[in-house]
């Protein structure tokens, strides 16, 4: 009796997995036949009542999740945010949801390269303008290497910086594998080796200025053990997650264009 069970058990087992993969399958193949191959970038400026467009760009990863960067146009200095959350379709991928935990937002899967806004229902938004994202040619990401990334969380928390405090950031050099920044009051440098995924820093050092500001004197520490626990990386369009070994998040990263 106890072999019967055993036996009927490990079958209504086997077909729950068999069931599960074949799901798994099915949302990847869905995602692939209406957006195309990803990862994939999107663009375009929606319509702004107040000012002269926003300007949306979208990365969508294979994993389901998302980076938007939107920028508020117009004259004087430009207004940018960042989000990032899980993306996905509907059964028939037909709509894209894109869910930061906060207020969903969805867009009309027209094809593998447009994307068209809906309202906060799900409804079209009946106007003449346009509010439609083009697939970009490329996915557009900035590298890890060569690029000035400015230090913006640590452990979850956002990093607010004193007025004329010097700008927690790093840029991890090619050439010689050299990782050079700030803490936001000392200056640092080291090495770092990188292999696919994988990234860790070491003879990480700073000069030894006094942090007189309390803000200094609370993120230099921190981020320095950061960098000690690195252990992987991934760069989202413009921003940089470094992980630690288990794979949490411990420091977000932004692109800080100097030119």
């Amino acid at each position: 009796m106890k072999r019967m069970f055993g036996s009927v058990y490990f079958l209504l087992l086997s077909a729950m997995l068999a069931g599960c993969a074949a799901d798994g399958h099915s949302r990847n193949d869905n995602a692939e036949a209406s957006l195309g191959e990803l990862p994939a970038s999107f663009q375009g400026d929606l319509p702004c009542a107040d000012c002269a467009g926003i300007r949306h760009q979208l990365s969508l990863l294979p994993d389901g999740v998302y980076s938007l960067n939107t920028t508020y146009l117009g004259e004087g200095e430009e207004a940018r945010f960042h989000e990032q959350g899980k993306w996905s379709l509907d059964g028939s991928g037909d709509t894209l949801t894109l869910d930061d935990g906060e207020q969903p937002r969805k867009w009309r899967v027209e094809d593998a390269s447009t994307l068209e806004a809906l309202d906060l229902e799900g409804n079209e938004i009946e106007s003449t303008l346009d509010y439609t994202l083009k697939r970009t040619d490329g996915f557009v990401t900035d590298s890890l290497e060569n690029t000035y990334w400015k230090l913006i969380e640590l452990d979850g928390k956002s990093i607010d910086m004193a007025e004329g405090q010097r700008e927690p950031h790093l840029v991890l050099h090619a050439e010689d594998a050299r990782v050079a920044g700030s803490t936001g009051c000392n200056r640092l440098m080291g090495g770092y080796e990188k292999n696919g995924d994988s990234l860790r820093f070491s003879q990480v050092a700073t000069t030894m200025m006094a942090c007189f500001n309390g803000t200094d004197a609370d993120v230099e520490p921190r981020f320095l053990e950061v960098l000690e626990k690195t252990a992987s990386y991934r760069v989202l369009a413009d921003h940089l997650e470094l992980h630690d070994a288990d794979g949490e998040v411990l420091a977000r990263f932004e692109v800080r264009h100097l030119t």
